[in-house]
Formats: structure tokens, C-alpha cells, sequence
């Protein structure tokens, strides 16, 4: 009786769950796996060239740049001395928004320049850092299990804090640095105001990572239940 119940399964209905490890699960994590660890390489190599390159002069990390130091001011003013280069149509007003660079810039004006695109930079380094070792993990023992959870987790608060620190970093740094540059324009609290930009669209991304990260660690838990009960 056993051997017809047995044969009667069938080879396509296991009796024991799939393992972590195997190749349906790893697909579950196509195509971001392929892009992060693409990506993720490929700053890597960014990175090692730009250490082994020059610095003076230039920006570090992947956003090179030449001798020049510049920061666009915030403010827009009409061209109606030059609507001749602009040409625009029966009206219609030109708006220009003036960028401020410089080719002597002393240290301190190359550290703002530094500090208005570093904090990004890392952001996205660590983000990839991070969802790189969950892919890994996730790829060796299982989509769901506690580690994926975690890394998640960490990701999300990653990308929430990092943002908004970048956001405000850079804002200053933007601020401070046009202060050096423009004479009717001082470095204040509403200066850097002004500048910065809330990351609306990371933060709610941020946001549903850890709810989805909270989501998945629930459900590790009650699959881990589950086949304890069985």
C-alpha cells in the first residue's frame, strides 16, 4: 500500500521542501543581481584608477573633474539684454540661473567642491556594498531565510540616513562654497536652506525596504515555525 501511495506522488510533488540553495530560488534574484554585482564591480575599478591616478587637482572618487571649481547659484534672473543670442518666441521670457568657477581655487573651496559630491558617492557605494553581500548570501543559503532579513534592513536604514545626511552635506557644502565665489552672497542658515533638496523619492523608497524587510523576517519566522511543527 505504501509503494501505490508512493507511486501515486508522482516525481514532480517532493516530499521535502526545496533547498535554500537551489537554482529556483536563485532566480528569484535576476536581474538585480546581475546589475548590482555588475555595477558594483565596475565602481570598484573606478576607484582603484582614481587612487592610482593624480589627485591634486581633481575630484576623488568616479566624478573627476578638471582644474576649475564651480557652484551654480540658486537664484534666476531675466535676459532682456540678451534676447538676441537667445531668441526666444513673441512672449516669452529667458530665465538664466549664473555658475560661478574659478581655476585657483585654494584648499578650502576644493573641500566644499569635495563635500558637494563625496556624500552621494558613498551612498551609492555602500548601497551596493551592502545589497551585493545580500545577493551573495541569498544566492548561497536561501531568499528566505534571517540573514536576507537583516541585510535588508540594513539597507533600508542605510539608504533612509544616508540620503538625508547627503542631502543636507551637500547642501552646505554647495552654499559655502558659492559663498566663496559670489561676493553678494553669504553662507547662512537660509542660504542652506534654500539649497537643499529633501530626497523625496529615497526616502519613500527607504521606507518600503524596511517594511518589506520587516514583511520577510515575519515570514522567515513563521516558515521556520512551520517546519518545526512538521
Amino acid at each position: 500500500m505504501s509503494a501505490e501511495v508512493q507511486s501515486s506522488n508522482g516525481a514532480g510533488l517532493p516530499d521535502q521542501p526545496p533547498s535554500h540553495g537551489d537554482h529556483a530560488e536563485a532566480r528569484l534574484l535576476e536581474p538585480v543581481a546581475t546589475v548590482v554585482r555588475g555595477v558594483y564591480r565596475l565602481c570598484l575599478v573606478g576607484l582603484v584608477a582614481s587612487a592610482l591616478g593624480p589627485l591634486a587637482g581633481t575630484k576623488l572618487g568616479l566624478m573627476w573633474g578638471g582644474p576649475n571649481v564651480c557652484a551654480e547659484s540658486r537664484s534666476d534672473f531675466g535676459t532682456d539684454g540678451f534676447t538676441d543670442r537667445f531668441q526666444p518666441h513673441a512672449g516669452v521670457e529667458v530665465m538664466t540661473r549664473p555658475s560661478y568657477c574659478t581655476d585657483h581655487a585654494d584648499g578650502v573651496q576644493r573641500l566644499f567642491d569635495f563635500l558637494g559630491g563625496f556624500p552621494s558617492l558613498l551612498l551609492v557605494l555602500g548601497i551596493l556594498f551592502l545589497l551585493n553581500r545580500l545577493i551573495r548570501g541569498a544566492s548561497r543559503e536561501g531568499v528566505f531565510t534571517t540573514r536576507t532579513a537583516k541585510y535588508l534592513r540594513i539597507a533600508g536604514w542605510w539608504l533612509l540616513l544616508g540620503c538625508l545626511v547627503a542631502a543636507v552635506v551637500e547642501a552646505g557644502a554647495h552654499a559655502a562654497l558659492l559663498a566663496t565665489l559670489a561676493k553678494d552672497y553669504t553662507f547662512t542658515a537660509d542660504s542652506w536652506l534654500e539649497t537643499w533638496q529633501p530626497p523625496y523619492a529615497l526616502v519613500f523608497t527607504s521606507l518600503g525596504i524596511l517594511t518589506f524587510a520587516r514583511i520577510m523576517r515575519t515570514g522567515v519566522a513563521m516558515r521556520e515555525d512551520l517546519e518545526g511543527t512538521v
